[in-house]
């Protein structure tokens, strides 16, 4: 195809104003081949007075930065683990397609610069994983969200950053980034119906209960609270989660808010994503 200059791609995207459904759907296809060019031309036209021209453009838009995100997609999942926070920006990317990544990135870098600052001289491991949970969970206050725990923006990174409020896995996730930049020996535990973060020291583990504002437990805490969960403690609760299922379990979770919520395409199309997860990981498996 050819190159369009400014002036057709602003001349092809005000064509969405046909009434006509098969023009429209041929303008629709040609825009959609066009691709991310066209991308600024359709948010000038998702600020019209016209509500249905604003629609069209919306549609669209979303339609061209979700191919973008399968593909971005596809690329983290080809690793054999992937990285979890660039998978943890590309969920995030579902919700806010047009997000930079880079301001939250440099968050996190400026907070645990922060922590290491406050940290006494020739500070042990565990100086630094008690400065971490002080300086997240009092100074910082990050918390779980209790009173809207179903609230879809508990399961986006930046949303997380931005609220100090989410849900046990996206909490874990922050942790998480924050503790590898400390170089502390922290892994993801996928314990049913409540992700914890477990650290390891030598032979023993203890485990961060990050919704409630860093809560340590031992062995004996885990199993008791998988019991009044309903589950029977099975070693492999507490084992290390890898980085492709923490993310595969962010997901998850927004696919079952989205469907109570009565969202079932946003749900269908967090589903596919899913796919592309863990196809790529029975590959690696295989």
């Amino acid at each position: 195809m050819a190159v369009l200059d400014e002036k057709a791609l602003r001349s092809l995207v005000r064509l969405l104003d046909d009434e006509d459904p098969k023009s429209l759907d041929l303008v629709r296809r040609h825009i959609l081949d066009v691709g991310d060019p066209i991308l600024p031309y359709l948010e000038e036209l998702r600020g019209e007075q016209d509500p249905d021209l604003a629609a069209k453009a919306d549609s669209i838009s979303r339609e061209l930065r979700f191919r973008q995100l399968r593909e971005d997609f596809t690329a983290l999942a080809r690793a054999p683990e992937p990285d979890l926070e660039t998978g943890a920006f590309l969920v995030a990317r579902f919700a806010y397609p047009g997000l930079d990544p880079e301001p939250y990135v440099t968050w996190l870098d400026r907070v645990a610069a922060k922590i290491e600052q406050d940290l006494p001289p020739e500070a042990d491991l565990l100086a630094t994983f008690q400065q971490l949970n002080l300086f997240l969970f009092q100074a910082l206050n990050f918390s779980g969200n209790q009173k809207h725990y179903y609230d879809p923006d508990n399961s986006y990174l930046n949303r997380v950053i931005e609220t100090r409020r989410g849900i046990p896995v996206t909490l874990s996730v922050l942790y998480l980034l924050l503790a590898k930049r400390l170089r502390l020996p922290v892994y993801g535990v996928a314990t049913p119906g409540h992700f914890l973060v477990a650290l390891r020291s030598g032979a023993h583990s203890c485990f961060i209960d990050t919704f409630h504002r860093g809560r340590l437990m031992d062995l004996s805490d885990v199993r008791r609270m998988l019991i009044r969960s309903g589950y029977e403690f099975r070693p492999e609760f507490v084992a290390r989660c890898s980085s492709r299922d923490i993310i595969i379990r962010m997901m998850r979770n927004l696919i079952s808010v989205y469907e109570k919520a009565g969202s079932p395409e946003r749900a269908e199309r967090l589903g596919s994503l899913v796919e592309i997860l863990l196809m790529r990981g029975k590959k690696r498996v295989a």
